[in-house]
């Protein structure tokens, strides 16, 4: 794991109702095994960005064949049976767990992009943005909210710059996540 997270640390910071921990046999016995799947069923991810997937009526979080179409995609062979277990603002999350990387299916189609490393990636960048959204303050005065604004950018350029030291893949290529970050950085997330 790229980073090092406990269940505890997070729900200390966001409380227990912002963190999703996902029930054991939601994954399949493959993911549920993998370092990825052992993360999700117990440290958990921060919800905000993040949201989790809905689970078949079977309790299981879906597999790409069953939900996306891949003809609309530039997808991998073999990506049919990977996990769908969460959604980011247009854009699908599913875990290979072959090798634990988490890739991202936008719902305009396209290539399938590899957005984290490891899962460890996706729930230190859920906490990180959730965390700074609950805890930062705003000026009273509006004449400060120009410093305002320029203190959420310095935090946001903190985030990225930590996160893209151990793992450059949520910045790179067509990733969704400059997107987000710009829009909190106008603050379209406060």
């Amino acid at each position: 794991m790229l980073f090092a997270l406990s269940r505890e640390e997070l729900v200390a910071s966001l409380g227990e109702e912002a963190v999703f921990v996902a029930p054991s046999g939601s994954l399949g016995s493959a993911a549920e095994s993998s370092p990825a799947g052992r993360l999700l069923t117990s440290v958990g991810i921060p919800t905000g960005v993040f949201q989790p997937q809905k689970r078949n009526e079977s309790g299981r979080f879906p597999l790409v064949d069953e939900r996306i179409e891949l003809a609309e995609y530039e997808a991998p062979s073999g990506c049919g049976t990977w996990v769908i277990f969460g959604w980011i603002p247009q854009t699908h999350l599913a875990l290979d767990p072959g090798t634990g990387k988490i890739h991202g299916f936008s719902e305009n189609g396209g290539p399938v992009e590899e957005l984290h490393a490891d899962m460890s990636s996706l729930s230190y960048l859920a906490f990180a943005l959730h965390r700074l959204l609950k805890e930062f303050e705003w000026s009273d005065d509006e004449e400060d909210e120009e410093s305002d604004f320029e203190r959420l950018a310095l935090s946001l350029a903190h985030i990225r710059a930590t996160v893209s030291e151990r793992d450059p893949l949520p910045f790179a290529g067509r990733s969704v996540w400059p997107a987000v970050m710009d829009d909190m950085e106008a603050g379209m997330w406060s």
